[in-house]
């Protein structure tokens, strides 16, 4: 249907051209006729078809088309009136010429173009003639009108495209953040405590957590890759309760370093949507304090429930999932930021807040804190 809508200008053609003859047009308009339809007609129909295909229009051709156009006028202006043709010709060209003009000579071209039309008919007489340029500069206008607002649209439409390809790349970052971060940080600290100890046992320990790490790594990126080309694939698994969390503390380290603080009845009025979120928060505070501090530091991971903090809503109570660790000697390096913004994105959709920064003890603190219904309740 599209396609065909953007046809529709070339019906009148046929019908202009042999009302005039049938009229009894002189010579001199039918000469101008036919050097239209034979010059820039042509033009205009590769024009509209590469734009049909959804190809680049050859806007290069535009400017040959308008001039032939202003040589069709000078028979119409010899003959003293008017050439359908030749005006609805010009009304395309137009449209075609304001809505894709991009150098100096098209624009010029459909200035000359508009004005060849508007003065054209005053060559008819002074009555009749300023009548038909008043038609013609209405005609004209509209047709300027209605490129532009085509060419408004394409540039809105090419907007919206690069908007959403770099949303989706923006989101291809956070779901690889997210899968990956966590795992290949492990990696890189596990083959570098390897490559400081010739302990056979702590090589042998180092190297097949690496091995693991690295599956559930490869795993976690064919699933996103599943994901994104096929929408009722299987989706990688996400946190629905607080055994995600455990996992999470029990994967990060020794169990002398790490502590996990939770009570049933935390966990119970923390509702199942908000564990991802939780998930996601602890996994990136865990691969920050092995990024930052390094292997062996004390992390304590505590989930509780408070009252909310936001004034005029005593009501209300937030869970809190605090991650502090103590000062260690240094891991792989700093990151690149995006883990924590995209945190701060997550958390602030659901109303809270995300706080990071030193602790008392010269280590560091993550802490969320998000809503729960009234009287701690989802």
């Amino acid at each position: 249907m599209k396609t065909v809508i953007m046809w529709l200008w070339f019906l009148p053609l046929p019908l202009t051209f042999l009302l005039e003859l049938a009229t009894g047009s002189s010579l001199l308009l039918v000469i101008a006729d036919l050097f239209a339809l034979a010059t820039a007609l042509p033009i205009l129909v590769r024009i509209q078809s590469r734009a049909s295909g959804g190809r680049s229009p050859s806007i290069r051709l535009l400017p040959l088309a308008a001039l032939a156009l202003l040589l069709a006028l000078v028979p119409v202006g010899l003959a003293s009136t008017l050439s359908l043709t030749v005006m609805w010709l010009s009304l395309v060209t137009v449209v075609m010429l304001s809505r894709w003009f991009v150098t100096r000579t098209q624009m010029l071209m459909l200035v000359l173009l508009c004005v060849g039309n508007i003065v054209e008919p005053c060559l008819m007489g002074w009555d009749d003639g300023l009548a038909f340029a008043f038609g013609a500069s209405t005609v004209i206008v509209v047709s300027l009108s209605l490129g532009l607002l085509l060419r408004m649209i394409d540039r809105s439409l090419v907007e919206r495209h690069a908007t959403a390809v770099e949303a989706e790349r923006r989101r291809m970052a956070t779901e690889l953040h997210d899968l990956v971060a966590h795992e290949v940080t492990g990696i890189v600290v596990l083959s570098q405590a390897a490559g400081r100890s010739e302990d056979v046992r702590v090589l042998s320990t180092a190297l097949a957590k690496i091995g693991e790490s690295g599956t559930r790594a490869l795993e976690e990126i064919r699933s996103l890759v599943s994901n994104t080309s096929n929408a009722t694939g299987p989706r990688s698994p996400i946190a629905s309760g607080a055994q995600a969390l455990i996992d999470r503390v029990n994967g990060f380290g020794a169990q002398d370093t790490i502590r996990f603080d939770i009570t049933d009845t935390v966990a119970e009025a923390v509702p199942s949507t908000l564990w991802p979120v939780l998930d996601r928060v602890l996994a990136e505070a865990l691969t920050n304090i092995r990024r930052h501090a390094g292997t062996g530091v004390p992390v304590t991971v505590r989930v509780s429930t408070t009252a909310s903090a936001r004034p005029g809503d005593p009501s209300r109570y937030d869970v809190v999932l605090t991650v502090v660790n103590g000062p260690g000697s240094g891991g792989i390096g700093s990151g690149s930021g995006t883990g924590l913004q995209g945190l701060r994105a997550r958390v602030d959709h659901l109303g809270g807040d995300l706080f990071a920064g030193p602790a008392q003890d010269s280590g560091w603190v993550l802490e969320a804190r998000i809503p729960l219904g009234p009287t701690g309740k989802a």
